[in-house]
């Protein structure tokens, strides 16, 4: 690249972060995504969940598509599946369409690139591994079903916390996909919640081991933000998704 070419010279992908810190989502989109396809992100205060909290960083989403869209994105997506859906499952496209229309720049959503990820790959039935305490299970249950219009096989808890996951080490997410699908046996497809842990390298290996769809939130988020800019780059190692769609 010489000194004029900018990082996001085929696409500038703007991001809302749905988490109290950002570490492994920036690391593992580099890795994922495309050369020439860059990153900006705003952060949320997403704090405990709370409904106060969940309505809060849904305003500021929308005005973060505003200050996004004025910075220079190509394309804007939403973070955060239970911020995108505040409002009710079937607002989400209606919202996307009025900001495109309002800021004049493309929009996707985190539930709706993991809805067009499952499509894709033709999930039907779906193992769910996420990275928190079991209490957190059901509302993932719930999203895949009312949401995603999918069933849900069995639901993994990690055990862990929002402010901890920068420090779970690359092998959890091998280690607890291969129990979720080993004790939830039926999924067509094993998905990880969540994208702010290492889950990126486990894809490929699960899927190779297992013979199912693997997918991820992030991979998912980088699939759907490369093809609403139309970048068709077929990128290998990270799952069948990033490969073949």
């Amino acid at each position: 690249m010489d000194g004029e070419t900018i990082l996001g010279h085929r696409a500038r992908i703007g991001y809302t972060v749905a988490a109290v810190t950002t570490e492994i989502y920036p690391i593992d989109w580099y890795r994922i995504a495309a050369d020439g396809v860059s990153l900006m992100m705003i952060t949320l205060p997403l704090g405990e969940r709370s409904q106060e909290d969940v309505e809060k960083c849904y305003q500021i989403s929308i005005e973060s598509a505003h200050t996004m869209a004025r910075a220079g994105a190509n394309l804007v997506l939403l973070g955060g599946l239970p911020i995108n859906i505040a409002k009710g499952n079937d607002t989400v496209d209606t919202l996307m369409q009025n900001l495109e229309s309002e800021i004049g720049v493309k929009m996707s959503c985190s539930a709706l690139a993991q809805a067009n990820a499952f499509s894709a790959l033709g999930s039907e039935k779906v193992c769910i591994v996420h990275p928190f305490l079991e209490d957190q299970s059901p509302r993932h249950a719930n999203h895949m079903n009312k949401f995603f219009g999918l069933e849900s096989t069995g639901v993994f808890a990690g055990g862990s916390s929002l402010v901890d996951l920068g420090t779970l080490p690359p092998n959890r997410a091998l280690e607890w996909g291969r129990a979720a699908v080993k004790a939830n046996p039926g999924a067509d497809t094993l998905y990880f919640a969540c994208p702010h842990w290492t889950v990126i390298d486990a894809i490929q290996p699960l899927e190779e081991e297992f013979g199912i769809n693997v997918m991820a939130s992030l991979q998912a988020i980088a699939w759907e933000a490369m093809r609403k800019t139309d970048i068709n780059d077929r990128v290998d190692g990270f799952g069948r998704l990033l490969k073949e769609f």
